[in-house]
């Protein structure tokens, strides 16, 4: 006898989100119905694939084996109900999109709309998710497509890059680095920024912007979204760098912060949207890449003044 897809289904969640409860609800099962479920598998198996531990269940070191095994088998799965029903399900049905949570907020309104004028047929579930756990979930096949900022592992992946974002300076109106021309990149050597929390890729290229300077940056604030860095920044905690598409929701007249755009070469970061290699409907997420490129292409006319050169998306691949 062997474990059953759902059985493993409910084997991922489990091991995803380290509680019973909280696995039974991304299931849609009762939690004492999931337990069983699993107490069979790890039966069946003859190990314990869990540590029933409090406040957390832990993954068991054979456990760890099983769940990785369990994620490919579900992924196969899933590739196997796109290849037999590819030719059906292109531009119709559900297609679930996960996206980091320093995109989703600023460009995706716009974009659903387009999409929904251009696939009638189709409707795009959005989860926010941040990298490692939308890599994760795209090769496992719980989501079809990711749209994510580089640098990552795509191995197993296939993609389009979009565009190339840039980043601005953003910084309290009494503070040394608000100045009347563009940033000079020897200005943030150092600088004492507030950046968001671990876990978050723009944390990660906000370093790399400042390691470019001179120095990685000092930080001792860390913000859970980029709405909250920018309210940080208005209270006068210190600068912080933002993508340049947030600029036009979270800029307001009255602030108190001034944004700068960088003098020469922008750093930036490169957006782009991923699906597993194996997936059978890859030409049309191409189409879909299009769309997505031209919307944040259009984003330009929004983009507020700021000191300095307005930042300008730019398609990925050009100067």
């Amino acid at each position: 006898m062997l474990p059953t897809l759902r059985q493993l289904e409910y084997i991922l969640a489990v091991a995803d989100t380290g509680q019973f409860v909280e696995a039974a609800k991304r299931c849609g099962v009762s939690q004492p119905a999931l337990s069983r479920q699993v107490r069979e598998v790890e039966d069946l198996l003859g190990v314990e694939v869990f540590e029933r531990a409090r406040p957390r269940v832990l993954v068991t070191a054979i456990g760890e084996q099983v769940v990785e095994r369990a994620r490919r088998l579900l992924a196969e799965a899933h590739e196997l109900v796109e290849v037999t029903t590819a030719s059906v399900r292109v531009r119709q049905g559900t297609f679930l999109l996960g996206v980091i949570p320093t995109i989703a907020p600023y460009g995706l309104p716009g974009l659903l709309a387009k999409l929904r004028v251009q696939y009638p047929d189709v409707s795009f579930a959005i989860e926010e998710l941040q990298t490692e756990v939308l890599l994760e979930r795209l090769r496992a096949g719980s989501i079809d497509l990711g749209l994510l900022a580089r640098a990552f592992d795509d191995h197993g992946l296939s993609g389009m890059d979009l565009v190339v974002e840039p980043f601005v300076l953003l910084a309290p109106a009494d503070h040394a680095l608000n100045a009347p021309h563009p940033v000079d990149p020897d200005e943030i050597a150092g600088a004492r920024l507030i950046l968001m929390q671990d876990g978050h890729c723009l944390r990660d290229q906000a370093i790399d912007v400042c390691a470019i300077a001179g120095a990685p940056p000092a930080t001792s604030v860390a913000a859970a979204s980029v709405s909250t860095l920018v309210r940080m920044v208005e209270s006068g905690l210190g600068p912080t760098l933002l993508p340049t598409s947030a600029l036009s929701v979270e800029l307001r007249p009255g602030q108190g912060v001034v944004a700068r755009s960088f003098s020469g070469p922008q750093p930036g970061r490169t957006l782009t949207l991923q699906w597993r290699s194996t997936s059978p409907t890859g030409a049309w997420y191409t189409e879909i890449g299009d769309v997505l490129r031209e919307h944040y292409l259009e984003l330009n006319d929004w983009v507020p003044e700021v000191v300095g050169p307005r930042p300008q998306n730019r398609a990925a691949g050009q100067g």
